[in-house]
This record gives structure tokens, C-alpha cells and sequence, in this order.
């Protein structure tokens, strides 16, 4: 029975123990997961999102002036002399004079149309600036998942090293408590000095004091991404790893102008030239239709022999209007030179971008190389430190060593176990900004 109700013992707690490690791995957030997220519910990503569609819009707009504009319209005005209810000639007052109808009171309404006949080809720049701004949109849109995708990268990376950090910062602490627990015991026998314990205590608790500083850095870490993510982060996060020096090794694009980072760029520079192609057309006349049908109403005044009687006229007209600007005082010169001024601010910016695309590649290739090297001199200095640990506690255990000695050596393996484990998570996240430049950080 008691064989029995061990075996019972045994096999609960192993059933406890496969849940726990499968409750863990199904409710672990993945980084593939987190971006995924990211990407669905980013506020900022939405707003860039609706950047999209309001250039759509406005692009729609300006095609739509092309075809000019109906409009009802409708008016009332009280004059204080009589006037007939639509234009008439001399002539035609004089064949009747007592049935043309005179009013004070004057009603019409009708329906107008007017379109624009020539417009200085400021009405086809403005569609191809919104057609071009519609694309930066897009572009714009691609460049900020791209951004969003890098920073739930990083941070991700970086909670997950602030964890091993605080997990060996733990690990180290309870090494210090079991050494400080020794060393009482042995000053209890008088084999070990009061001072010993002392020193033992106040590295044991500054480990303890690292160990909450992590702890604080990771709420805060998981505060950042939670923001990125537009959600609650309340699972774990799954460990992303990524073998030292078996990635592909990645050179820059050799054709920088393909990204559409550059890409932005020059369609900032075409934009600004079809505006300053636009402000030209101050310089041409302005030609406008208009077309009216309607009817003008109004009661007869009492100069009229037949007072206050109801009377209505078919008022229609078609016409052509031109409008063109012969001296201004400077104003049109100096829109011109504006446009100027900033088609020129946009190819310094074309300029400074393939620059800096060029310069972002020579420093993420070199990052990744120093990534490399620091991360396999942290594992030889972890290695050395060790050895020199465990050889300082058998020193110290015969004597041979104090415990400064002892305590440097246990520091000096936890300082570069703690470098180990930024080096490797540092290596991945700069992998990860190469990703970002190459623009491929969606498609990973």
C-alpha cells in the first residue's frame, strides 16, 4: 500500500509537471506572434493607414474638377424701385409697356453649371501631385511596418536578455547565500573570520538589489512593447535564439535605389517639381462655363396695373468667362521662387538619403561583425572566469586565499556571464536592423 500510494505520489506530480510545461509553451508569446500583432492592432500604423486612404480621396477630388459642378441655386432680394423679373430690351418694354411684370420682391431659382475650360495646366498638376502623393502614401505605409516590425524585434530581444540577466543575477545570489551560509557555520567553529561573513553578506545583497533592477527593467520593457502591440501583454515570451555565425551573410543591395526608402525620396522630388510646374500657371488666363436655367418669380408692385399679381420668367443663359492676372506686384515671382526653394530642399533631401542608406549598410555590416567578436570574446572571458572561480574557492577553502579573492572571482564570472548574454541577444538584434534596411523585416 505504501509502495502503492507512492507510485500514486510520483505520477501527480509528474502530471503536474507536464501541464505546467505545456500551459507554459502554448500560452508563450512567439516574436513571430508579436509582430503579428503589432501589425493588426498598431495605432500608429492604423493612423499611417488612413494617410493612405485620405490621399485616395483627394486624388478622386482632383479628378472630379475636371468635369465642373451642377449646383441648385436660389435667392430672394427686396429692391426699393421696381424692376422687371428678367432683363428686357427697350424695345420690347415699348410694344407692351403695361404687361411687362415690375416687382420689389424678387424670387429665382434655378439650376447652374460651371466648369473649368483652362486653367493654366494647374488643374492636371494638381492630379499628377495627388496620383504621386497617393504612392508616398503607400511607400510611407511599407517604410512604418517595416520601423514597427524592427522595434517589436528589438524589444522583444531585449526583454528576453534583461530575463537571462535577472534568471543568472538569481543564480547568483543563492550562490552567494550558500557560500554566506557556509562561511557562518564556519565562523561558528572558529575556522573562518566575523569579516568573511560580513563580505559574503553585502555581495549577496548586492546581487539581490541587480536582481529587482532587472526585474524593474523588464516591467518596463514589457510596458514599451505592450504599447507597439495596442494590447495587454500579460503571457510569457517564448526564447528567440540565433546561432552564432551560421546566419547568411549579408551584403548590401547593390542597387540601393530599389528600396523604397530612397524611392520616397524621389517622388518627394517629383511632387515638388509638378508644383512648381503648377505655380505656373499664375502666368496663363483662367477660363471658366457657365451655364444657368431658371425662373425668376415675384408679385407685381403697385405701380403696376395689375398689383400683386404672381408672374414668372424663364431666365436661362450660357457663357464663357476668361480671367488673366497682368500685374500682381511680385506675388506670382515670388510663389515661383518658393516652389523653387523647395524642389531644391527636396533634392538635397534625395542627396542626404542615398548617403545615409549607404552609411546605415557599412554600420549594420560592422555591427554585426563587432556583434560576433564580442560575443565570442564574452565566452572566452566566461570560460577563464570560471576556472578562476573555482579554482579561487579551493584556494580559499584551504586557506590558501581571503575572501576578497574569492568574492572578485565570483563577480568577475558573473560580470562576464551577464556580458555573455547581452552579446548574444545584441548579435540577433543587429541582424534584425540589417533586416530593416534591406526592408525585409516583413517578409522574415
Amino acid at each position: 500500500m505504501k509502495a502503492f500510494a507512492k507510485t500514486k505520489l510520483w505520477l501527480t506530480i509528474l502530471t503536474i509537471q507536464f501541464t505546467m510545461v505545456f500551459s507554459g509553451v502554448s500560452n508563450a508569446l512567439t516574436i513571430d506572434e508579436a509582430v503579428e500583432m503589432a501589425l493588426e492592432n498598431n495605432a500608429d500604423l492604423q493612423k499611417q493607414q488612413m494617410n493612405l486612404q485620405f490621399s485616395q480621396e483627394e486624388l478622386a477630388y482632383q479628378k472630379s474638377q475636371q468635369f465642373g459642378e451642377f449646383d441648385i441655386v436660389a435667392n430672394y432680394g427686396h429692391y426699393n424701385n421696381p424692376h422687371t423679373l428678367i432683363p428686357l430690351t427697350p424695345n420690347a418694354i415699348l410694344s407692351d409697356p403695361e404687361a411687362v411684370p415690375t416687382v420689389e420682391d424678387l424670387f429665382s431659382t434655378g439650376i447652374k453649371y460651371e466648369v473649368p475650360l483652362f486653367t493654366g495646366f494647374a488643374q492636371q498638376r494638381s492630379i499628377e501631385i495627388s496620383e504621386l502623393e497617393k504612392e508616398m502614401a503607400g511607400v510611407a505605409i511599407k517604410l512604418s511596418k517595416e520601423q514597427l516590425i524592427y522595434n517589436v524585434k528589438a524589444i522583444y530581444v531585449n526583454i528576453l536578455s534583461l530575463q537571462a540577466q535577472e534568471k543568472a543575477q538569481k543564480d547568483y545570489y543563492i550562490a552567494l547565500k550558500y557560500l554566506r551560509d557556509d562561511i557562518a557555520l564556519q565562523v561558528k567553529l572558529g575556522k573562518k573570520a566575523r569579516v568573511d561573513e560580513l563580505k559574503a553578506a553585502a555581495d549577496q545583497e548586492n546581487a539581490r538589489v541587480k536582481a529587482r533592477t532587472s526585474e524593474g527593467n523588464i516591467r518596463i520593457m514589457k510596458a514599451s512593447l505592450a504599447v507597439l502591440l495596442n494590447s495587454e501583454l500579460n503571457s510569457t515570451l517564448e526564447d528567440s535564439t540565433m546561432e552564432m555565425g551560421t546566419a547568411n551573410k549579408k551584403e548590401a543591395v547593390e542597387d540601393y535605389k530599389q528600396l523604397e526608402r530612397y524611392r520616397y525620396a524621389v517622388l518627394d522630388v517629383e511632387k515638388n517639381i509638378r508644383l512648381e510646374a503648377k505655380s505656373d500657371a499664375d502666368y496663363y488666363p483662367q477660363i471658366d462655363f457657365t451655364a444657368y436655367y431658371g425662373h425668376n418669380y415675384g408679385p407685381n408692385d403697385d405701380s403696376n396695373t395689375n398689383d400683386g399679381d404672381w408672374n414668372n420668367e424663364e431666365d436661362w443663359m450660357l457663357g464663357v468667362n476668361l480671367e488673366w492676372t497682368i500685374h500682381d506686384f511680385g506675388s506670382r515671382k515670388a510663389t515661383k521662387r518658393k516652389a523653387v526653394i523647395r524642389r531644391w530642399q527636396s533634392q538635397k533631401d534625395q542627396v542626404t538619403t542615398e548617403l545615409e542608406i549607404q552609411k546605415s549598410f557599412k554600420e549594420a555590416k560592422i555591427n554585426i561583425q563587432l556583434a560576433m567578436d564580442n560575443y565570442l570574446s564574452a565566452q572566452t572571458e566566461l570560460d577563464l572566469t570560471r576556472e578562476t572561480e573555482r579554482i579561487e574557492q579551493i584556494r580559499y577553502n584551504k586557506g590558501a586565499a581571503d575572501m576578497d579573492d574569492l568574492l572578485y572571482a565570483k563577480a568577475r564570472n558573473q560580470i562576464a556571464l551577464s556580458q555573455s548574454i547581452t552579446t548574444r541577444y545584441d548579435y540577433q538584434r543587429s541582424h534584425f536592423y540589417l533586416d530593416y534596411l534591406l526592408e525585409k523585416g516583413e517578409n522574415k
